[in-house]
């Protein structure tokens, strides 16, 4: 089952510009330079080449970025509503709704927040997960079982340690959360790339992304879990874990993935080296290329759906499925480095619209989330190390979409 769950003229299709440098990495967010967005194109254009840049959070609004579409939103007041639901947490890096329109909050240091119905966050933790929280690593990744109240209190976390990055299974008992098992764990851990976005698919079986460590080479080694989307079946996480499925392999980062309403088809973003930032298709048995392969060009590897050749290093994904929403069936995300909201909506397998939101508005932005009402809560990240802390950060925002 799922974790809940206008159409414009195609946008000018942009190229890959001069190849990029092997060994740079966008990640979170630093050293790299300004370099043009790759959107979809079946081939180079005079006008692709001359396209405008992407913002990179040390660099001005390009074109792009004060598209039309947002500048009307804007402007009119059917445009998204935006409010700050929570302050003064400490790197927030997920969050997922229980049945009852609660919902539980990840913070890397360990602790685990609950933000309730009526919206607002408790100060005591539920849980202090124990976790090594060097470089990207910590507590991450939060799945509510799809039984949840029906049958088990489960919920699953994934996170680093010292010897490496584990899925534990936890009960909610009242206001705290147990621990149950481990139903995960050989996964190498990183001060980079460790990934760490879990989800429950349409099929109940619980998918977990793992980045390559900082070891390119494990993305492509079949005795290792790094580089991979991994499934569990329903046995496997409500019994003592076991061998997960490989579902796909050649991942370098990836950071945030959703099913799309009606097609049931599995989109990922994910960090590449140096910009080459991409959103994919991800489907069983595929191989994605990373390290051999990287940028459009993927020759017998599968390749992405889009390139942002500037990073803006895209983070957590929810595709919109309330009714009524002009955003219905949009696949956004949030970016860190590119301190925005991406919008990205496809006809079948081609993305027909490409623009970003609020975009420094904010700052970095870690996740977004559909909440049962239908609106979306995003949570920034500017007090990683990489970002510039504002008053109230980090925050938990509320964005309700315009109506159609």
């Amino acid at each position: 089952m799922m974790s809940r769950h206008e159409a414009r003229p195609a946008l000018a299709a942009l190229a890959v510009l001069t190849a990029l440098a092997a060994g740079g990495c966008s990640d979170d967010g630093d050293g790299t330079t300004a370099r043009s967005v790759a959107e979809p194109a079946p081939e180079r254009t005079a006008q692709a080449a001359a396209a405008p840049p992407v913002r990179t959070s040390r660099s001005a609004p390009s074109a792009e970025d004060r598209a039309p579409a947002e500048r009307r939103l804007a402007r009119s007041s059917g445009g998204p509503r935006v409010s700050t639901v929570a302050t003064g947490l400490q790197i927030p890096w997920d969050l997922a709704f229980l049945p009852d329109g609660s919902a539980l909050v990840t913070e890397r240091p360990g602790r685990v927040r609950l933000l309730t119905r009526d919206r607002r966050l408790r100060r005591e933790p539920l849980a202090r997960i124990a976790v090594s929280a060097q470089g990207e690593g910590g507590l991450l990744g939060v799945a509510i079982d799809p039984r949840f109240g029906r049958g088990n209190d489960f919920v699953y976390f994934y996170f680093t340690t010292a010897a490496g990055m584990k899925v534990d299974r936890y009960r909610l008992e009242g206001r705290r959360l147990r621990r149950d098992a481990t139903i995960l764990d050989g996964i190498e851990a990183g001060a980079i790339h460790d990934s760490g976005r879990i989800r429950f698919g349409p099929d109940d079986r619980l998918y977990v992304a793992t980045g390559d460590a900082g070891q390119p080479n494990l993305a492509q080694d079949p005795q290792s879990l790094n580089g991979k989307y991994l499934r569990l079946s329903p046995r496997a996480y409500r019994g003592n874990g076991g061998t997960p499925q490989v579902f796909s392999r050649g991942h370098r980062n990836a950071q945030g993935f959703d099913w799309q309403p009606r097609s049931g088809r599995l989109f990922s973003t994910e960090h590449g080296p140096d910009g080459d930032d991409e959103v994919n298709l991800v489907t069983r048995g595929a191989n994605y290329g990373w390290p051999r392969a990287r940028g459009r060009d993927h020759g017998g590897f599968r390749a992405p759906l889009l390139v942002y050749g500037t990073s803006i290093a895209p983070s957590g994904a929810t595709f919109v499925t309330q009714p009524g929403s002009s955003w219905t069936g949009d696949f956004l995300f949030a970016a860190l480095r590119g301190e925005q909201l991406r919008r990205v909506r496809f006809d079948g397998r081609r993305p027909t619209r490409n623009s970003a939101l609020f975009v420094g508005r904010f700052g970095r932005l870690r996740t977004v989330v559909e909440a049962p009402d239908g609106s979306l809560l995003v949570l920034t990240n500017n007090r990683d190390g990489r970002g510039s802390p504002r008053s109230g950060d980090d925050r938990i925002l509320r964005i309700v979409p315009p109506a159609r």
